[in-house]
């Protein structure tokens, strides 16, 4: 099983517009093939911040999460609404 954790900070400006775009990608990943978990939050104190946790049954099952249209339109789509890259970070169980 592989964890991903990504901690996304939007433009104070646009969250409102990135939460529409992680709400619908979480919807759509999360019936992908090999897909345990898609979960997104938002900070309480920082409503710009995003952080999602990913579970995959595999690394390969990711890699074809990435490749997924929904995923490079909602990369496409999030790119000028953030203010630095997202810090993607992948996990696994010990």
């Amino acid at each position: 099983m592989l964890i991903v954790m990504a901690t996304i900070r939007a433009q104070p400006a646009h969250a409102e517009t990135l939460h529409r775009v992680m709400t619908t990608l979480a919807l759509r990943s999360r019936s992908e093939p090999g897909c345990l978990a898609y979960r997104v939050f938002r900070g309480s104190e920082e409503p710009h911040v995003f952080v999602t946790y990913e579970q995959w049954a595999s690394a390969q099952d990711e890699q074809r999460h990435l490749a997924a249209a929904h995923v490079a339109e909602a990369f496409r789509t999030a790119a000028a609404l953030l203010s630095a890259p997202p810090d993607i970070r992948h996990f696994v169980e010990i």
